[in-house]
């Protein structure tokens, strides 16, 4: 099979700027605009830029958006807790759902978890067990709602059904790899409405049909998800992660 060379055009070009809201961390792309996010690790701000685009002109962008940046920064402050090592959060959010959580000691080897309307139970020997159930916990009902998503979707879109794998992710909601026609969902959407899944999911299969983030490809999330556009600032709220 012949080995095709990587297309310079398509190579991205990272750089940084300075600016009053904070470095900006700018990557140039083959796209036709200006896209801002933050990130939802500190609140940093990345922004995605077509190559020909001046560093004043990126600048003038961000100053433009400065209202919503610290609205975003508010909310990423006050976001529900992420499942992350060494901290036993009080709460959990589960498909949009807030859910106190209750952690037990438990001598017992395995441990377990429990799941009631408003409530998880977590029985544990503590510490890192505790984490790992919790986790275990939320991917198998992330597998569960997957398993039954995905397919709808992609029958509705009329594509073969792809493997789909979870995995966590710092940057991405989800990511396709269109040669081995699979699907990788980001284990933090097990955070969010099912709608907005939904909208994730459909995102990952338009790129099956279209590989480029251009009028084709959301012109196939319009027809495949016509309500797109509202959930997408729903995963604003939870975590400010890219598609």
């Amino acid at each position: 099979m012949k080995r095709l060379l990587p297309n310079r055009s398509t190579q991205t070009r990272v750089s940084h700027l300075d600016h009053p809201l904070g470095e900006v961390r700018v990557q140039r792309k083959s796209i036709r605009h200006l896209y801002l996010r933050l990130d939802p690790a500190d609140g940093s701000l990345r922004v995605n830029a077509p190559r020909r685009v001046s560093d004043r002109a990126v600048q003038a962008f961000v100053t433009s958006r400065a209202g919503w940046i610290e609205e975003q920064r508010r909310k990423l402050a006050s976001r529900p807790p992420v499942i992350t090592e060494g901290q036993l959060p009080d709460r959990l959010h589960l498909f949009g759902e807030a859910h106190a959580l209750v952690w037990q000691d438990d001598s017992t080897p395995r441990g377990r978890v429990r799941r009631e309307p408003g409530t998880i139970h977590v029985r544990s020997a503590g510490g890192e067990q505790a984490q790992a159930l919790l986790r275990e916990h939320c991917r198998r009902e992330f597998r569960g709602v997957l398993d039954h998503r995905v397919p709808h979707w992609a029958d509705h879109m009329a594509l073969p059904r792809p493997e789909t794998r979870i995995r966590r992710m710092r940057s991405r909601w989800g990511t396709c790899n269109i040669q081995a026609r699979r699907i990788w969902l980001n284990l933090e959407l097990v955070r969010l409405p099912v709608e907005a899944i939904d909208l994730v999911i459909v995102h990952e299969l338009a790129h099956l049909i279209e590989r480029r983030h251009n009028a084709r490809f959301y012109g196939v999330m319009d027809d495949a998800y016509p309500d797109w556009r509202r959930w997408e600032s729903t995963l604003t709220e939870y975590g400010i992660i890219g598609l």
